[in-house]
């Protein structure tokens, strides 16, 4: 059940330059959520951003009571996360939203994981699952540029996983979209993954819809839609559907089928 904590930050880590984590002591948050959900998070005594910020938990430390977000700074709400003291408090309002699914499969079944940049920020957490239900992972990995996936080491070393790494510019792993990258080796496969989890920009989703449908896989997107309340009030992140007008990504997401999202109707990005 949702509530309204107060965490303390207990440290920062540093990757690249606007890349970090920061793990915050939380411990009834930590007992209650679970991969794929985030948490609403306010910085007090901002004066910018006026409303919280919405992150996916990256990982729990369930015996300490920690919860970490892996983060990218890009306005005032992370620039803030990035400027806080250790000691300094924060509120959470958590655990929102519905997570993964994976206890339905088979010991010994093959998952994949496709994320882009800072879309790898709710899977160390699924990871670490995953490998306690005896799956094996493999995570594609992608981003324009070698210093996007500076955080790679987070999410390397899981039992039974491979890390794949795709940067747009070649100058770590292969060159290309990571959803090129993953099409390429899933069609070299002699049977489909058992489950496809993705999280990245809606650009990445919409190019791997067509992906998973063409190879019959059954997959779960994390959607990065704006959210400006958490739990279905404000409307800020609705996205385009098939089978009504709109779905509430924070209330019936953010995990949801690619067959239900109208990608067409999707506005492109400035």
């Amino acid at each position: 059940m949702k509530a309204d904590h107060r965490a303390v930050l207990l440290r920062r880590k540093r990757f690249s330059t606007g890349l970090f984590s920061v793990t915050f002591e939380a411990p009834d948050l930590a007992q209650a959520v679970a991969p794929g959900q985030f948490a609403m998070l306010e910085v007090p005594g901002q004066i910018r951003p006026y409303l919280r910020r919405a992150y996916s938990i990256a990982d729990v430390a369930l015996s300490r009571g920690e919860v970490e977000f892996l983060v990218k700074t890009i306005g005032p709400g992370t620039r803030a996360l990035e400027d806080l003291s250790e000691g300094a408090v924060v509120r959470l309002l958590g655990p929102l939203g519905n997570g993964f699914s994976w206890t339905d499969l088979e010991s010994g079944r093959e998952v994949a994981i496709v994320a882009g940049g800072i879309g790898a920020a709710p899977f160390p957490f699924l990871i670490r699952a995953l490998g306690e239900a005896k799956l094996r992972v493999d995570l594609f990995l992608g981003g324009r540029r070698a210093s996007d996936l500076s955080f790679r080491d987070r999410l390397e070393g899981a039992a039974d996983s491979r890390l794949i790494l795709a940067t747009e510019d070649g100058s770590l792993g292969e060159r290309g979209f990571v959803t090129e990258v993953f099409r390429a080796a899933a069609r070299k496969r002699s049977a489909p993954y058992a489950r496809l989890f993705a999280c990245g920009p809606m650009a990445m989703f919409s190019a791997l819809a067509p992906i998973v449908a063409e190879l019959g896989i059954r997959a779960e997107f994390s959607t990065e839609a704006d959210m400006g309340c958490g739990f279905g009030v404000c409307l800020g992140c609705v996205i385009p559907a098939k089978d009504k007008p709109f779905l509430v990504s924070c209330v019936e997401g953010p995990i949801l089928p690619p067959e239900r999202i109208a990608w067409e109707k999707l506005r492109p990005h400035p």
